[in-house]
């Protein structure tokens, strides 16, 4: 019920969507293998090329029970119910597998993103979420303020978090009001990546 309100409401929203920018970058990488966490309902596999394994990792366990009853004939792909700080990296090949996160950050606290990145240093991530800016107007700042996530940061204080990581800055660029995101990507070309979202 929440999932299928929460896609009403993101067509509604969405001027752009963060998950067509994501298939052109899988596409366009040597990967065999996506791990998505806070994969909620999974919409990625919509349009996802069945040649690729996909696990999801979620802290809500309805979205999990519901993904497995969905795609059980499919066994590429795997759904659990765990936190970031939770999740074992050692069974996927690095070189071979990315690591999305779709607004995850700005949910999570500076301690369990610190596990998550020791665990994912040699892995290709890409992350996505929004960024508090010193000059977003009123209604912006308004809207970080409403964010379910405890810790929508400033741009700086995410940069100073995910050393080590490339930084896109995508302003008014998803939602059809004014609203910007930072992509915070590691082990990717950062070039080619700003070419492909057109940044």
């Amino acid at each position: 019920m929440y999932s299928l309100f929460y896609r009403y409401l993101q067509k509604i929203i969405l001027k752009n969507s963060f998950y067509d920018d994501i298939l052109k970058i899988i596409h366009n990488e040597n990967i065999k293998h996506i791990v998505e966490i806070g994969c909620a309902d999974s919409i990625i596999l919509k349009n996802l090329d069945e040649k690729y394994f996909y696990n999801g990792f979620d802290v809500e366990d309805n979205f999990i029970q519901k993904s497995k009853l969905k795609f059980s004939d499919n066994k590429k792909y795997k759904f659990k119910t765990k936190s970031i700080h939770e999740i074992n990296l050692d069974e996927y090949n690095e070189t071979e597998t990315i690591i999305l996160l779709v607004g995850v950050f700005h949910h999570v606290n500076d301690d369990y993103i610190k596990i998550f990145l020791k665990k994912s240093e040699r892995f290709k991530v890409y992350a996505i979420d929004a960024v508090r800016l010193k000059d977003q107007k009123f209604f912006t700042k308004l809207l970080m303020d409403f964010d379910k996530g405890k810790y929508v940061r400033f741009e700086d204080q995410y940069k100073r978090l995910l050393a080590g990581y490339d930084f896109i800055l995508a302003r008014n660029k998803y939602l059809n009001f004014k609203y910007d995101h930072l992509i915070s990507i590691k082990n990717l070309n950062l070039k080619k990546i700003e070419n492909i979202l057109q940044l």
